[in-house]
């Protein structure tokens, strides 16, 4: 009996953790719609009565526009601006394999997509110096060994994107591209 209950308990967790990845992922908005749940109705109204306000102002929908929140929809990245960095050089840390500390070269060269619909997006732009040292300090930190595989280049990637989002206090930043990068 015991045992039976050992199994139940595990599966049940393992459910929950698979819901939670999947929250996390998505959002709770997404999945709460995914099962039928959320706010349909609400926005079903909002729609309406913000159909007719932009019916009456003689708005035409290019695909850009605000939804029914009044935030700006997900264009596609090919519409989105880009913005360039020059090239960034950072000694970053290895261990060799005597346990040697020395420090390597790392050169990144990247862009940043985003979204000149959002709130924010402008800040961006004036705020390029202070989001490029951001970018070097988080990268000067980092050891040879996060930068392995593609898991590395996911760390790179995100980190660099959440520090974008809060240097620029919006949440423009879309994508952190990155054309070359190099350990020596």
């Amino acid at each position: 009996m015991k045992k039976t209950l050992v199994i139940v308990a595990v599966i049940l967790l393992c459910i929950l953790a698979g819901v939670g990845g999947v929250t996390l992922a998505l959002g709770s908005d997404k999945v709460l719609a995914m099962v039928g749940l959320g706010q349909d109705e609400a926005l079903e109204e909002q729609h309406d009565d913000h159909g007719d306000d932009h019916a009456e102002a003689g708005h035409e929908d290019d695909g850009h526009g605000d939804d029914e929140h009044g935030e700006a929809k997900e264009a596609d990245a090919g519409d989105m601006p880009v913005m360039p960095f020059p090239e960034i050089i950072v000694n970053v840390t290895d261990t060799s394999i005597n346990g040697r500390h020395s420090s390597r070269f790392l050169k990144l060269n990247m862009l940043m997509v985003y979204d000149d619909t959002r709130e924010g997006a402008d800040r961006l732009v004036a705020r390029e110096i202070y989001l490029r040292d951001t970018f070097q300090d988080f990268l000067r930190q980092l050891h040879v060994s996060d930068l392995k595989g593609s898991q590395g280049l996911a760390l790179i990637k995100t980190e660099l994107l959440r520090r974008a989002r809060a240097v620029g206090h919006t949440e423009a930043p879309v994508e952190i591209l990155i054309a070359d990068m190099v350990v020596q």
